[in-house]
């Protein structure tokens, strides 16, 4: 793809919106060096691309339409060594990261404009709702052995895999440095990993220890996302590794599918997960389906605290099964976004909440030995003072789940079961 340069409009656009101002968080270098006696100012600012105009740019992405990739919505003004910062750590600074930086800096522009009216703007007190899981439970330890396997050897390491008789037992793993890493004790002698990992030199690491370098904290969080993929298989999803989403396929690749769940303060529905478009005119089918999708990962937000973020999205196949091109799904999805308003999005979530846990206050994710626990008992909310929007009044409850005795008998094995373990490992400890 040949870049295209951006127009001077939409670089006045970026400029005034951005007031000359670094737009990165606690920054607002003027980016405009005064002259001197001896030579005239110098513009030191950069603009840089929130979505890459590029595929295999910082934060690349082949469905976002090429005609938007060089609108001032799509850009945001910042210094040399910030923009710098942002393309070289672009899993850090994300387009969700740069979006809200760029928004939030606007609005300060915005307000810093605005003139001083003789009454101030009453408030009003709101709850913000967010698409976040906290999680209340994780592995303490992650094990880690010899194997003979190279780093990108994963596909040979799953053939050679003893999977567990529990079809609910994850056995995510990682190859680094012709070592294993996985939440399974490879101590015990029928682990999954024991024919594709040595018994002699097996180190077990504690979380916390391994949080402290952000090398470790990577293949930690790795190790959790990874797990999605089995569990999400066993809730008859698949992956798109391209989009990085779980979506739910057709039946048999070519029938309509429906599932049930619970909408909020409602008794449990059914809703279509993957299904063909037709014509209104006619009814005949077209050649396209849609398919419920989200992006599912797990976030360190603050020390010691993890969350599971849920992004609902959509997934476009010609026939049920095969994806459309890149160019065809941008512009399908961002129509469909658009239309999105936050208790429609909220409510998405919901869907996605209600889906993963059977409607239950809870996720499990079993390493045997070990779990991690996502609460769904309902959505994280913080309460916010702010001047709110004329007539933007969209009710959205967000529902609380609570324990029945099997929810609660279930978590209370995984917690027990866990104890249990972690007294042997003090014993062994206490021995050496």
């Amino acid at each position: 793809m040949s870049r295209k340069k951006i127009s001077e409009k939409e670089i006045k656009l970026l400029c005034l919106r951005s007031g000359g101002m670094c737009a990165f968080h606690n920054c607002s270098q003027s980016l405009v060096q005064e002259g001197t006696e001896l030579d005239d100012s110098v513009v030191t600012g950069e603009i840089a691309h929130i979505v890459a105009y590029e595929s295999d740019g910082p934060r690349g992405d082949d469905s976002f339409p090429e005609e938007e990739r060089n609108k001032h919505t799509n850009l945001v003004l910042l210094c040399r060594d910030h923009h710098r910062l942002v393309d070289a750590q672009w899993r850090t600074y994300g387009v969700p990261v740069l979006h809200a930086m760029k928004q939030a800096h606007e609005e300060k522009i915005r307000a810093l404009n605005k003139q001083d009216t003789d009454s101030p703007e009453a408030m009003i007190q709101d709850s913000l709702h967010s698409s976040l899981l906290a999680v209340s439970h994780l592995p303490a330890f992650v094990f880690s052995a010899p194997t003979g396997y190279g780093d990108r050897e994963d596909g040979e390491v799953k053939m050679a895999l003893h999977y567990p008789f529990d079809k609910w037992e994850l056995t995510p793993f990682i190859l680094k440095e012709s070592r294993l890493y996985t939440f399974h004790d490879l101590r015990k002698s029928n682990n999954p990993f024991r024919s594709v990992s040595s018994s002699s030199d097996i180190q077990m690491i504690p979380a916390q220890e391994l949080w402290e370098s952000a090398e470790g904290k990577r293949r930690y969080q790795t190790l959790l996302n990874r797990s999605l993929y089995k569990f999400t298989s066993r809730l008859s999803m698949q992956y798109d590794p391209k989009h990085y989403r779980y979506f739910f396929p057709a039946i048999n690749d070519t029938e309509e599918r429906s599932v049930t769940y619970r909408p909020p303060n409602q008794r449990r529905s059914d809703r279509k997960v993957a299904w063909p478009q037709r014509r209104k005119d006619t009814g005949e089918l077209k050649n396209l389906w849609i398919h419920l999708a989200t992006s599912l990962r797990f976030h360190e937000v603050a020390p010691l605290q993890w969350c599971l973020s849920i992004r609902p999205e959509r997934h476009f196949t010609s026939d049920g099964k095969m994806p459309l091109p890149s160019k065809q799904i941008g512009p399908r999805s961002t129509q469909l976004k658009a239309r999105m308003y936050n208790d429609l999005y909220l409510n998405e979530v919901h869907f996605w909440r209600d889906y993963l846990s059977s409607g239950k206050p809870q996720i499990i994710l079993n390493f045997g030995s070990q779990s991690a626990v996502v609460s769904t008992a309902q959505l994280l909310t913080f309460d916010i003072d702010w001047p709110g929007v004329a007539g933007d009044v969209k009710p959205f409850k967000n529902q609380v789940y609570t324990h029945d005795l099997f929810s609660y008998s279930e978590l209370m094995q995984v917690l027990d079961g866990e104890e249990e373990g972690y007294e042997e490992i003090n014993d062994e400890l206490d021995e050496i």
